[in-house]
């Protein structure tokens, strides 16, 4: 259990979650030694799939060095682990209570409200070009060749090359500034990469930020370059414990093959990144970071894809690498959340985080500075039980198919809230009218979450607690 002080710290009142959750902001930076931010993550690109979250089987080279070279947050939390919804609480900084995305955008509706200030839009102000390349979901119809119009809804990204059809692996579209239909021929991943470059070329001589995010490994899991493909068998992929027995076990490990093939992919994409901010002379001024919007369950208690309380839907890589910055071979153990990431970016860069801006800023922390980290992440999904994810491995990618699929399995339950700190995880689920404990793992002494206590009279004063650190997360976003 947590030590009862730290308990009542936390839970006193919002005000004092609140204080908790804010870091004390950086130092102003001068605007000329103002670091190149670059942000890239793939979707769906879980922590325990590469050796630095503890799987040496999967093959990352660049990701290794990239680690060794600067620091990586072992307990980075998606808060809401599904597409739409991630992307706006990382620019925004925000909860989804706050900036209102809730589920996947689609055709109809919904979308960031133009209201909303992003990381974009501070750096522009501040002097940064700015960028974003690759899967946006955050506007309604883009997926259906529908251009993201100039203005408001590009949230103060400058550089546009927003790929509707992301799903497509090997002719990706977008519209250029002249709103010409652009077709990426070859992998994604490397055609969406070369035009990060192109950005980063002709802005080498002031601050940048750009944002870069890959669709693999998100299923469809096939389609992976062969030559990546061919580093791994599927009668040699090691299955994590708690993927039963009974399952389809070769269409697990097939899937695995593919899943783990893209992410060696992508991690050659960012070798060349790295090889480029070299050649240019700013790799020293320069914070490059991957992490993912969310992981995937990949056959884990039999259940695929996201939206889940698990950690490996919810624990997702962080590297960071800043040589001019953060000291290196770092690993840090403090929780780090989806909201936390514009406010450290910002801090990093020497800009404050804006007052309305509900995470912390741990930049701190990176500098090396020993800073209290957040005690407790506050972790949700919404809609219908199952939506984000599939029984059945041969998924196509396609939200609203698993959110129908999910709502025809019969449970009850709609929507989920919970916490993680650094040793458990905590959930409840609605039932009828209210919320229902659900789930409860000490991660210290099961890390695959096989023995869930919830009903464990042993843990009763541990879940009682818990319950008031999430009902004071729940007052704190407004849900109380």
């Amino acid at each position: 259990m947590m030590k009862r002080r730290d308990f009542i710290r936390m839970t006193a009142s919002a005000g004092a979650v609140a204080a908790l959750a804010r870091m004390s902001p950086a130092a102003p930076v001068p605007s000329a030694a103002r670091p190149n931010i670059v942000f890239v993550f793939p979707d769906q690109h879980r922590n325990c799939s590469w050796p630095g979250g503890g799987d040496p089987q999967v093959k990352t080279p660049n990701l290794d060095v990239m680690a060794r070279e600067g620091a990586v947050f072992t307990h980075c939390i998606s808060n809401h682990p599904l597409c739409s919804p991630y992307r706006a609480s990382l620019l925004t900084g925000r909860y989804q209570q706050a900036h209102t995305v809730g589920t996947n955008v689609g055709a109809n509706g919904g979308g960031l409200p133009v209201t909303e200030v992003t990381i974009a839009d501070v750096l522009k102000k501040a002097g940064y070009a700015t960028g974003y390349v690759g899967k946006w979901h955050l506007y309604a119809g883009w997926q259906s060749g529908k251009i993201v119009p100039p203005g408001p809804h590009r949230h103060g990204f400058d550089y546009w090359r927003v790929c509707y059809n992301y799903r497509s692996r090997y002719a990706t579209r977008y519209f250029d500034d002249a709103d010409k239909e652009i077709t990426i021929n070859g992998y994604a991943p490397k055609g969406q990469m070369d035009l990060v470059l192109e950005f980063i070329e002709k802005n080498a001589a002031r601050p940048f930020c750009i944002f870069l995010s890959w669709h693999p490994p998100h299923p469809p899991y096939n389609e992976a370059p062969k030559q990546f493909a061919g580093l791994y068998q599927a009668d040699q992929i090691n299955l994590r414990p708690n993927v039963p027995k009974d399952v389809k076990v070769r269409q697990v490990r097939e899937n695995q093959v593919e899943y783990f093939a893209h992410v060696s992919a992508m991690d050659e994409e960012m070798g060349r990144l790295m090889k480029k901010l070299a050649q240019l002379g700013i790799a020293d001024n320069t914070i490059v970071c991957y992490s993912s919007d969310h992981g995937d369950m990949l056959g884990s208690f039999n259940r695929w894809g996201k939206n889940v309380p698990w950690d490996e839907a919810i624990n997702v890589p962080f590297i960071i690498r800043w040589p001019g910055g953060i000291p290196a071979g770092r690993r840090i153990d403090a929780l780090f959340s989806t909201v936390d990431i514009t406010p450290t970016l910002l801090g990093l860069a020497g800009e404050a985080a804006l007052p309305q801006m509900q995470g912390a800023d741990l930049s701190p922390i990176l500098k090396g500075k020993d800073a209290p980290g957040p005690e407790s992440a506050f972790i949700m999904g919404g809609g219908p039980a199952g939506e984000g994810e599939d029984k059945e491995p041969e998924v196509d990618g396609n939200d609203g198919a698993q959110a129908k699929r999910g709502a025809k399995k019969g449970a009850k339950s709609h929507g989920w809230r919970g916490v993680r700190t650094q040793r458990y995880t905590y959930a409840k689920t609605h039932e009828g009218n209210g919320l229902k404990p659900w789930l409860l793992y000490d991660n210290q002494k099961d890390p695959h979450q096989m023995s869930n206590l919830v009903e464990d009279p042993a843990y009763a004063d541990t879940r009682k607690e818990l319950d008031a650190m999430l009902r004071a997360w729940m007052k704190r976003v407004g849900e109380a």
